[in-house]
């Protein structure tokens, strides 16, 4: 089943397809570019290569403003171009409500302006990205967001301009840096979450979908990584706290809202999260990193770190059968 990458734009919630083309990065400095696509907010050095930058705040009719750390850019397909969309932050992978091939959307979802359809919880689905970027219209689309309120989610505080813009140069400058090796190394993409103060990553390939973490049923008898069960789209699952799997010193209070469903096809279990960072990738063969690797991650649940994100073997965990609750029970 397809997967949605989930992001919000002034508390407006919005989902597009998670495509072979889709990764996320955190917002950069964004060049002028006179004369450019309507809707752009000017364009993005992306290794060398040019690609201009919609701002979604404004192309669904709120204010425009300035780029705030906090900002992130989904660099994904447009048709046959390579665009990046500029939004307020992401939040997560769940399921496509409605598979590829269908002519029509499905009953839960319906179409409210061109190439966007809405579900019934307020879920706003870009389906035809290329049609919406052309054709939308600002005041259009006010007007349905009118018929469906939403609570703005704006920062808490103002950023030293200086500190944003010298931060949006450096991340600008590291983006157009070319590609090593991009031609004869194969990567693979990953979910980043976060844990305890600690970034993680896992394959995508081995992600089913993100759910906030509901009620939770503890299990007597199970080992203490094995925080309980609960019930995912009818499914049960056994949910995995990896701080106490790790042996990872805790700092402070984590939230633990976020389930994120893996699977290989025949082992499924949920490993439970603070928040989620977003999409990226990373190469198949990971380097030798002078990161050091925190505490109590070990072979074989490490895959190695990268730019300070810890990446774990999805294939590793999915084949322990120490996941499995009935295992564990007598």
């Amino acid at each position: 089943m397809p997967m949605l990458l989930r992001f919000s734009v002034k508390g407006v919630h919005c989902a597009i397809a998670v495509g072979k083309a889709t990764f996320v990065e955190r917002i950069v400095w964004i060049m002028p570019s006179p004369g450019g696509p309507s809707g752009t907010a000017g364009v993005v050095d992306l290794h060398g290569r040019i690609v201009p930058v919609y701002d979604i705040r404004a192309t669904f009719g709120f204010p425009c403003r300035k780029p705030a750390l906090s900002d992130v850019l989904i660099v994904t397909k447009a048709g046959p171009d390579c665009v990046a969309l500029w939004v307020d932050a992401t939040s997560g992978i769940s399921t496509d409500l409605c598979p590829p091939g269908e002519s029509s959307p499905s009953e839960e979802e319906r179409p409210v302006f061109e190439g966007v359809n809405i579900t019934p919880n307020g879920l706003y689905i870009i389906r035809d990205l290329q049609c919406f970027l052309r054709d939308a219209r600002p005041a259009q689309i006010q007007a349905e967001l009118q018929k469906n309120p939403v609570v703005s989610e704006e920062s808490a505080g103002e950023e030293d301009p200086a500190r944003v813009l010298e931060t949006l140069m450096e991340r600008g400058s590291k983006l157009a840096q070319p590609a090593a090796k991009v031609h004869v190394t194969v990567r693979i993409e990953v979910l980043k979450f976060h844990l305890a103060y600690q970034e993680y990553a896992i394959g995508m390939k081995y992600v089913r979908e993100v759910v906030l973490s509901g009620g939770i049923t503890p299990v007597p008898g199970t080992p203490d990584y094995i925080s309980g069960v609960c019930a995912v789209r009818g499914e049960i699952i056994s949910l995995v706290d990896l701080r106490v799997l790790f042996s990872i010193r805790e700092h402070g209070l984590t939230d633990l809202n976020r389930v994120i469903v893996v699977t290989d096809g025949s082992m499924t279990f949920g490993l439970l999260a603070d928040y989620i960072t977003g999409i990226g990738s990373i190469p198949w063969a990971i380097p030798n990193s002078s990161d050091p690797v925190p505490y109590g991650i070990t072979a074989p649940y490490l895959l190695g770190v990268v730019d300070n994100v810890v990446v774990l073997d999805g294939g590793a965990l999915l084949a322990d059968p120490k996941m499995l609750i009935d295992d564990q029970t007598s």
